[in-house]
């Protein structure tokens, strides 16, 4: 009896999951955990500002782990350079606003656009490498943005730069709404990465989306049928790059702050990881993945401290966790053509 129910309940939890319904769940405990201490005067550990900056980090990686979806899901490319434009945009954003005096909402359209050119040719490779191959090219162009970063008086060298413009929406600043300041970047996280959801599903479906799958299952099939199989790939860096600066400049003026470390590989090897976890071509998969490989870690963070071990156990998780997954369950937890497999 078990067994025959079994697959019943997967596929209802699988419907669930990927419908509207569960991004209304999602909203409801996001919204709660962040305005619940306001009204109730709440001291409980999950409703401190510690508690709520690691939900709004988790929601910045779940955008960026959306946008390298539409590298690594959608077309089948694996990049390991995605950091770059994540990074790109908080420093184009930082300098428009700190250098320039340009208001926020401008500065983060640009920090986009920015990225999304720079995804020109950063994507060029993927027009004639593939593979391993593709891998090493995107890691070595994520670390020259580094590199650049590093040693450019104008980005703050290795220190970064401090002291960056808050957002505000109508004059209100954002640090001046909630009970720890933390409250309007949360909402505003949360909002765009469900218009990104949304849009990628509305993708999906249309001819773009028809395009992209066409590439990933077979590129030479596709350019036989007529698809620019360049032009596709090429707006799917564009796409995954304009969202990623995006995210990056809401982060950094969150923080105050934009450093080199943005940019590095270790970011990059962490974005896919999220990628690999939550299953690629799965929106609600990209979430999954972000808040277990954000609050996971943290979590080690004590574990270290507790039993005093002398190196970070984080790096050596996300390498555990790449290796487990891609061998157990290669599609993810939440991956596109097996969700729960029977």
């Amino acid at each position: 009896m078990t067994t025959a129910l079994a697959p019943a309940w997967r596929q209802s939890l699988t419907r669930f999951v990927h419908s509207p319904r569960a991004a209304v769940v999602f909203s409801a405990v996001i919204l709660l955990i962040t305005f619940l201490d306001s009204l109730i005067d709440a001291q409980d550990y999950i409703f401190s500002p510690y508690f709520k900056h690691i939900v709004f980090v988790s929601l910045i990686y779940s955008i960026v782990t959306l946008s390298l979806n539409f590298v690594s899901g959608y077309v089948g490319q694996t990049s390991l350079g995605h950091a770059a434009f994540f990074g790109l945009g908080g420093y184009v954003s930082a300098l428009l606003t700190q250098l320039y005096h340009v208001p926020y909402w401008p500065a983060f359209l640009a920090a986009g656009v920015a990225a999304a050119l720079v995804g020109i040719p950063l994507g060029a490779p993927a027009l004639r490498v593939k593979g391993p191959f593709l891998v090493v090219v995107t890691y070595a162009c994520g670390e020259v943005f580094r590199f650049i970063a590093l040693n450019l008086e104008v980005t703050g060298g290795p220190a970064g730069l401090p002291g960056l413009l808050t957002p505000s929406i109508a004059g209100v600043s954002f640090t001046d709404v909630g009970a720890t300041g933390k409250e309007l970047f949360i909402v505003t996280a949360l909002v765009f990465a469900l218009a990104l959801a949304f849009f990628m599903s509305r993708l999906e479906d249309s001819r773009i989306g028809h395009a992209f799958a066409a590439i990933r299952e077979d590129e030479i099939a596709a350019a036989a049928m007529g698809i620019n199989t360049a032009y596709y790939k090429l707006l799917a860096f564009c796409l995954g790059a304009f969202f990623a600066g995006l995210a990056g400049s809401l982060f950094v003026h969150y923080l105050s702050f934009v450093s080199p470390d943005m940019l590095s590989s270790t970011e990059s090897i962490m974005m896919f990881t999220m990628v690999v976890v939550g299953g690629a071509r799965s929106i609600p998969g990209s979430f999954l993945g972000a808040f277990l490989l954000t609050f996971i870690p943290e979590g080690l963070r004590y574990f270290k401290d507790f039993v005093h071990l002398p190196f970070d156990p984080w790096l050596v998780f996300f390498g555990f966790v790449l290796m487990v997954m891609m061998r157990v369950r290669p599609q993810g937890i939440l991956g596109a053509d097996t969700v729960f497999r029977r």
